[in-house]
């Protein structure tokens, strides 16, 4: 039971939770020619199938039901939203679906005593098997989904008022083996609080898309999840792994997945680190003002998101979006940059985040040294370190090269580079067993790389600043891509180069020096 006086209520109802359930943490990372999408929808609303278009309202005042369009009588829930993907998207990379909701308890009620105070009252008992639900996808029947619990806080003392969750599931292969992508997507069975809690129920689903399309730019996606409650303290999400293009306009999206905006509040926002000013901007569009971004909208750019059933205006504190971050100039996001943070904060409207994705345009350079097939190693201890599933590290776990180009101009990049762990081999078994590649006119050897340019100016700059700190650098050309690969030492003793790797690894600027196996 929740007993709140009116002289607070509107306090009470929209001030936060400084609370962390699950930190947000790297999901997935990919580098291609590509795009991605996000499509969702809420799960309970004021009606079954009529859509909400009210914004005078506050989510606390309204008695919420499931939301259920499908005409089905096995869902107790459903709502529906259009997937469209480009007409030349040759094939879905990946995809994942997200579902969250306010789960106190199944149903509650609220009354007023002695007319200043408001009780909201259920029976604190609920489901916990809220990660089981029904997917349907184009022209197919409904399919049972187990996904994965990221965060629920019933069994915990954390967000006591509302007790809600968060689930993920990886439904990549459905789409990549379904003989249709593009059309209508029902989610049902998405549990939540029916009736009334303290702060308003909210809940809702999202479907988050990335697909490859050689006529796209090269990109860098990584997305994050985890569940946080947002309010004065700021919550930062820093990305990496990423080089920008040399030169031109660079193009960078974000996507969001939150729980609890109201529409009616403001003072939420979202910002994005200009590192050069070294202060935050504040990010908005026509759908998201700069102090009420999360305000309870699916929108894709600068337009809502209408293409779903029901198609609310107002999704009563769920919010999905994707939009380009502005970068006139490249004033924010610049050439060569190698990474972006990201920030949410509020001062009265509460919110859970759950699900942050980012994009943007990177070098094909970089894009081609973390997807060719030739061979790359970075030892930096003796013991293999802990394999990380998702798809990029199971690409950095298969030894390939080059290392992304560096600007001289802002300082040495280094870039972790992980592992397997099938086994525990030594760092020098590890070096034996590498691939070997060739190289025209150049002497069979392991060799001990630094660095790789495309710019032959950069490249001597490179070695002229190697020379000022002592090093005797030489260089070749690959003939395959004509880059400067910068190297201090070769030898056809593997446990020789080795060895020097590990020494000169204690430097800071060698900290990713990488073995090469040429010509054997």
């Amino acid at each position: 039971m929740k007993r709140i006086f009116f002289s607070l209520f509107l306090i009470a109802t929209c001030i936060g939770f400084a609370q962390e359930g699950k930190s947000f943490s790297s999901n997935k990372n990919f580098y291609l020619k590509g795009n991605s999408t996000i499509i969702g929808n809420s799960i309970v609303s004021t009606d079954a199938v009529e859509p909400f278009n009210d914004d005078s309202e506050i989510n606390d005042v309204l008695k919420m039901e499931y939301i259920d369009v499908d005409d089905n009588p096995s869902t107790f829930s459903s709502s529906q939203a259009n997937l469209e993907l480009a007409d030349n998207a040759s094939s879905v990379k990946y995809a994942a679906l997200y579902w969250s909701a306010v789960y106190k308890y199944d149903k509650g009620v609220k009354r007023v005593i002695n007319f200043e105070e408001m009780v909201y009252q259920g029976k604190d008992e609920r489901s916990t098997n809220v990660n089981s639900i029904l997917f349907q996808q184009p022209g197919r029947d409904y399919k049972p989904i187990d996904g994965r619990v990221i965060f629920d806080s019933y069994h915990t003392d954390l967000f006591e008022d509302t007790k809600p969750y968060v689930c993920y599931a990886d439904v990549t292969h459905l789409l990549q083996n379904a003989p249709v992508i593009n059309g209508t997507y029902s989610v049902a069975n998405i549990k939540a609080t029916q009736g009334y809690v303290s702060g308003g129920v909210a809940g809702g689903w999202l479907l988050y898309v990335i697909y490859e399309n050689k006529a796209e730019t090269a990109k860098y996606f990584t997305s994050y999840n985890g569940f946080v409650g947002v309010d004065k303290t700021a919550t930062d999400i820093q990305f990496k792994n990423f080089k920008t293009n040399e030169v031109g306009h660079i193009k960078t999206s974000l996507l969001i997945g939150a729980l609890e905006g109201d529409q009616k509040y403001k003072t939420d926002n979202c910002s994005i680190l200009d590192a050069e000013k070294k202060s935050f901007v504040l990010l908005s569009n026509k759908q998201r003002p700069g102090n009420n971004f999360f305000n309870s909208k699916i929108t894709l750019e600068d337009e809502p998101f209408l293409d779903r059933n029901p198609n609310s205006s107002n999704t009563l504190g769920f919010d999905v979006l994707k939009m380009e971050i502005p970068n006139k100039n490249n004033s924010i996001l610049s050439n060569n940059s190698s990474e972006a943070t990201i920030r949410f904060k509020t001062k009265a409207d509460g919110f859970y985040l759950f699900f942050v994705a980012f994009e943007t345009e990177i070098s094909p350079i970089y894009l081609e040294g973390k997807s060719n097939t030739e061979t790359l190693v970075v030892f930096e201890n003796e013991e293999p370190t802990e394999v990380v599933e998702d798809e990029i590290d199971k690409e950095k776990a298969t030894n390939k090269e080059p290392k992304p180009e560096q600007d001289l101009t802002k300082g040495v990049e280094t870039k972790q580079i992980s592992t397997p762990k099938p086994r525990k081999k030594s760092g020098l078994e590890r070096i034996e067993s590498l691939k070997s590649i060739h190289i025209p006119n150049l002497e069979k050897g392991y060799y001990l790389v630094t660095n790789v340019f495309s710019v032959k100016e950069n490249a001597e700059n490179w070695m002229k600043t190697l020379e000022a700190k002592g090093h005797t650098p030489k260089s070749y050309i690959n003939p395959k891509n004509n880059w400067n690969y910068i190297y201090l030492d070769t030898d056809e003793d593997a446990s020789a180069i080795y060895q020097k790797q590990k020494e000169l690894s204690k430097l800071d600027y060698f900290q990713d020096i990488w073995i090469l196996k040429i010509n054997f």
